[in-house]
């Protein structure tokens, strides 16, 4: 398969979140592989969002200018780049879905390749879309999965 490519060990795309990443449980970072990134790629990202039945944008990871010679996060792997904000907590890091009210909800994970290092350009805690902002020009592939997980 050509492109970059984002899997996780402990789920499919389209599959459903194990508790164990959630706020019902654990509250595990997901684990995350990814492959095939372009070879001018420098450093990845990562985020986590969901859409929320009012159409905000709920964002539970942002992790920016992880090393190109790393092609998977987890929970243990806390020091790989520079944590962004998330919408549920003060704390930088990862923040588990807590989804209110029954049925499914759907949560993106996606990997960004960069064709540049952020280093000290960018400060730790950037929301999501400050990140996108500041690094638009510098994506130069992504892949995405997504998840569902019901109370």
């Amino acid at each position: 398969m050509d492109g970059l490519l984002l899997t996780s060990p402990a789920f499919s795309n389209k599959g459903n979140l194990p508790k164990l990443y959630t706020c019902d449980s654990e509250a595990l970072a997901p684990p995350l592989v990814w492959k095939n990134e372009p070879s001018s790629t420098t450093s990845f990202a990562i985020t986590m969002h969901h859409i929320a039945k009012d159409g905000k944008k709920q964002v539970y990871m942002v992790l920016y200018d992880i090393p190109s010679s790393q092609h998977d996060f987890s929970n243990s792997k806390k020091n790989i780049g520079i944590w962004g904000s998330n919408t549920h907590s003060k704390e930088l890091g990862y923040a588990p879905p807590c989804s209110k009210g029954p049925g499914p909800k759907e949560y993106i994970i996606t990997v960004y390749a960069l064709s540049k290092r952020q280093g000290n350009t960018l400060m730790a805690g950037l929301s999501m879309d400050d990140f996108l902002e500041q690094t638009k020009d510098q994506i130069i592939s992504t892949s995405t999965i997504s998840v569902t997980y019901s109370r």
